[in-house]
């Protein structure tokens, strides 16, 4: 509630999937005291939630990637990861997602930098900023990994069902 209603505020609808982990008597009972209205989508049929599911798909590629040889400091690149996310041009519709969801776009971190004083805990500035930057770096390389494998795994699809239907794109 804190990552969500207190910064945005409370929505006015909430579509589900039906799953599991929504439909406890807590969930009602706050949702009917935040005056939300709820909508359930027939459950196991992920397409009704297109958008959402290709989101669930991609952060999942994301994460994955960010997973060292030690499997433990996955979480430390989460909040690169979703600036990443957040600050990438998406093909679809040519926008940013914070764009669309806060009307501008995300600064880069030498517009913080330069205009906000920052509490780290790093022994310098620069040190913190070179930390910051490689961090954004990865992230942005992960995620550019992520879509490139997503779009070969959708080509591959569309082209197995051309040709199954006798319908195979030609380029010229």
């Amino acid at each position: 509630m804190d990552k969500v209603v207190f910064v945005y505020g409370p929505m006015r609808e909430i579509m589900m999937d039906g799953a599991m982990e929504f439909g406890s008597k807590a969930t009602a009972e706050l949702l009917e005291l935040m005056q939300v209205k709820q909508s359930t989508q027939v459950p196991y049929r992920p397409k009704l939630l297109g958008l959402v599911e290709r989101f669930h798909r991609t952060w999942k590629d994301i994460v994955s990637l960010c997973v060292d040889e030690g499997q433990d400091d996955w979480d430390d690149f989460l909040p690169s990861a979703l600036y990443a996310y957040n600050s990438s041009r998406h093909s679809t519709h040519g926008f940013q997602p914070n764009e669309l969801m806060m009307g501008r776009k995300l600064r880069t971190p030498a517009e913080l930098l330069r205009r906000s004083r920052v509490t780290h805990p790093h022994s310098t500035l620069q040190e913190y900023h070179e930390v910051l930057l490689q961090d954004l770096s990865k992230a942005r390389e992960l995620a550019a990994v992520a879509l490139q494998k997503e779009q070969a795994r959708q080509a591959m699809y569309y082209n197995q069902w051309n040709v199954r239907n006798g319908s195979e794109f030609r380029p010229g």
